[in-house]
């Protein structure tokens, strides 16, 4: 078929809108015009507008995260990428499909300095620290080779964020290349054989139990499945929660880092890890999980877990598998009907909180209340979240939603818009600390712009918290862990937005179910010191 030749900057926008992008989060520059031209010829695609490139990152990505599809990030060469990088890395430790395309200064500039605007020395090598999909391209047909790549990865293995530079003088050309999509394999499946190694290791259980992480994420009916055939024991990771309702017996929720869990996991026979690699944040404990059994993994990364062997090892789609070992192992009933439900394992962390740990639960309580059951939350790093990914009740994955590896602070409120533009008729809330927000707090304009309901909670305690009491508890002097707030009221109405301080969970609640209503974002800043210990 003849095509027409136009500009590279058209062509980038048809592939990504042929593969399923329809959302575009950056900034338009002088080096990244090009991407631009012609973006208004595509309906399907939107594009919105950041106030910094780490937003569009954040944005991005929490719009990925939300509905498992990618999404993209336009930004100019040096800063803009070198802005969106911590975004990026963030990404990459949860496993989030987010695709960056950047500038690059010409070609001629490439390995060498020549005091050029937005020059790096090797802008692809700071990328490639910390990403595994990289790629410059040379040409309109390099460019199409490596976005078919990257779609076709995203349908055979991990999700993960990729980078794509495009030199300016490669933008400036024209190319006839026609608009194909990547030919998408199938996903990898288990063999015979190591689906009967595991059916043989879970029949043989006396004390199975499960781990999952958000690997798991789009196979919940058929965990839930295994779950009850096996009579196991299931706990969840930050990213794998909701995966079972809150109310089911097994359900031991995203309760990795106490005691009563870990002994749970020290006694099983059996753990069957799925779709997480039991990092340091996935676990959220800075000891050891202590393995007493045989461990079964699925997970589409087929790299090995050397701080985790297991007995056997299925790199494949954890729902195909998950279904498999369901029709594959005979029900019983076992460990989990004889030694109680996990909610009396559950009970036992929640008696052993203390009082500031209880104020904490009261706040999300009250937020819950405020909620629709299939409310989108995104936290931020903050005390209040990290108990929120234990405490916060959900019943269906992809709700509740944390940046886990990477840590950042300033992901709830740029996440949460990323959400919102993908889902008009859903609850989206941004949860964050009174430190945290300030990192972002300039994207209050996009979400004014968006002009949808979005509530940020502030968990006001006039200091970085947790490092604060870290401090204390290591006998080092809290120093610089108390700075000078805003008026967050004041400082939401000045952006055009609603602001309103609360003081009790009474007042949350009802101003939560108030901020849903209003066409716009509201900023409910939570005094700390106001509200009730109990």
């Amino acid at each position: 078929m003849s095509v027409s030749a136009r500009p590279l900057g058209c062509y980038l926008t048809e592939l990504l809108a042929a593969h399923g992008i329809d959302t575009i989060f950056g900034i338009p520059g002088v080096h990244n015009l090009e991407l631009y031209r012609g973006l208004d010829r595509h309906r399907q695609l939107r594009h919105v507008l950041v106030r910094h490139e780490q937003g569009a990152g954040f944005a991005a990505d929490g719009y990925a995260r939300s509905t498992g599809r990618p999404a993209a990030a336009f930004v100019i060469s040096g800063p803009g990428v070198s802005n969106v990088l911590t975004a990026a890395l963030q990404a990459v430790s949860d496993s989030v499909p987010l695709i960056v395309i950047a500038s690059t200064p010409v070609r001629r500039s490439l390995g060498r300095s020549w005091g050029m605007l937005h020059e790096l020395h090797d802008q692809q090598a700071i990328m490639a620290a910390g990403l595994d999909l990289t790629a410059t391209a040379g040409s309109a047909t390099e460019a199409r080779d490596f976005l078919h790549r990257v779609f076709a990865e995203y349908r055979a293995g991990r999700t993960r964020p990729a980078y794509l530079g495009v030199p300016l003088d490669v933008l400036a050309e024209s190319t006839d290349l026609p608009v194909e999509t990547a030919s998408l394999p199938s996903r990898a499946i288990a063999s015979t054989q190591q689906l009967e190694q595991a059916v043989v290791l879970l029949n043989a259980a006396q004390r199975p139990l499960v781990i999952a992480g958000g690997g798991a994420r789009e196979a919940a009916a058929a965990l839930r499945a295994l779950v009850e055939a096996t009579d196991a024991y299931l706990v969840t990771t930050a990213a794998g929660k909701g995966l079972l309702p809150e109310s089911h017996p097994a359900n031991l929720g995203c309760s990795l880092p106490y005691a009563p869990t870990q002994q749970r996991i020290a006694e099983a026979d059996v753990v069957l890890a799925v779709g997480t690699g039991l990092s340091e944040t996935d676990i959220y404990t800075g000891d050891r999980l202590t393995f007493g059994g045989q461990m079964i993994r699925i997970d589409l990364d087929p790299r090995p877990d050397e701080r985790h062997p297991a007995a056997v090892t299925l790199c494949a789609d954890a729902g195909v598998v998950l279904a498999s070992l369901a029709q594959r192992c005979a029900p019983r009933q076992g460990w989990r009907s004889s030694s109680g439900s996990a909610a009396l394992t559950r009970a036992t962390i929640d008696v052993a909180a203390d009082a500031p740990t209880r104020r904490l639960r009261n706040v999300l309580n009250a937020i819950r209340a405020a909620l629709p059951a299939d409310a989108l939350v995104f936290s931020d790093m903050t005390q209040i979240a990290y108990l929120g990914n234990y405490a916060f009740a959900c019943d269906q994955p992809r709700l509740w939603h944390h940046p886990s590896g990477y840590g950042t602070l300033g992901y709830a409120l740029p996440a949460a818009i990323g959400a919102r533009v993908a889902y008009a008729d859903r609850a989206v809330v941004a949860l964050a600390g009174d430190y945290g927000v300030q990192f972002t707090v300039q994207e209050l304009g996009t979400a004014v712009e968006l002009g949808r309901s979005l509530p940020i909670i502030v968990w006001n305690n006039s200091a970085l918290g947790q490092i604060r009491d870290d401090m204390i508890a290591s006998g080092i002097a809290p120093i610089g862990v108390v700075g000078h707030n805003p008026d967050f009221v004041a400082l939401a109405q000045a952006w055009g937005a609603r602001g309103e301080r609360v003081g009790d969970a009474a007042q949350l609640t009802a101003a939560l179910r108030a901020a849903q209503h209003h066409p716009g974002p509201t900023v409910i800043e939570v005094d700390a010191a106001q509200f009730p210990q109990d």
